[in-house]
């Protein structure tokens, strides 16, 4: 099995495939904003690299993965146009959208796809950042500092390091308001659909 998910079934232990498939990625990071994302990912652990900043705080990035479907009705929002793509938390409480530690040896652009790829197993074009949040984590209780992008989804792989320890799906921007517990996640949710959905107007009648 070849490409992506060929090297991905075989991403435990690395062996020298991972080098020979990293040569022919034809693509230099870090990857400039606005352009297809299409490099293989590889399952980090341990935090020895991991950013926070001045205030000691965790920096974390992620994504919020979207896509436009086509609808065979007359949508009463335009909000109904944009699906996003969630993932089932690790400790089962809800569902979000992929993020993850940025670490020193990555831009920020950089880590925020590779968590969007190893936790809900997509590639797409990342766009402007949405923001930054700062929150603090219920489970470690410790302050965090989230910053999230846009993703527009362009390909769904088969196979991702994360495939068997989360469930992934396509809901509506309602939906995931309803399902998502993070307040924060929830505040760059409504930037996206800010930018990207417009308002609705009734037509005029002469």
């Amino acid at each position: 099995m070849g490409g992506i998910s060929g090297f991905l079934t075989n991403f435990s232990p690395f062996t020298n495939l991972f080098e020979s498939i990293l040569e022919k990625i034809p693509i230099k990071l870090p990857i400039p904003l606005e352009k297809m994302v299409s490099y293989v990912s590889y399952p980090r652990t341990g935090r020895h690299l991991q950013r926070y900043d001045n205030r000691g705080f965790r920096l974390v990035v992620g994504c919020i993965p979207y896509r436009y479907k086509k609808l065979d009705y007359q949508a009463s929002s335009n909000e109904e146009e944009i699906e996003v793509l969630v993932i089932s938390a690790q400790n089962g409480k809800g569902m979000l959208f992929p993020k993850g530690g940025w670490e020193n040896d990555e831009s920020m652009e950089d880590a925020a796809i590779r968590e969007t790829l190893e936790e809900a197993g997509v590639l797409g074009i990342i766009e402007c950042k949405l923001g930054k949040w700062s929150y603090k984590s219920k489970r470690q209780s410790i302050f965090h500092e989230g910053h999230m992008f846009p993703l527009l989804v362009k390909k769904e792989l088969d196979l991702w390091p994360e495939k068997n320890i989360r469930e992934r799906k396509w809901v509506t921007i309602s939906k995931a308001r309803e399902e998502c517990p993070h307040l924060w996640m929830k505040e760059a949710l409504e930037e996206l659909v800010r930018r990207h959905v417009q308002p609705a107007t009734d037509e005029k009648v002469n």
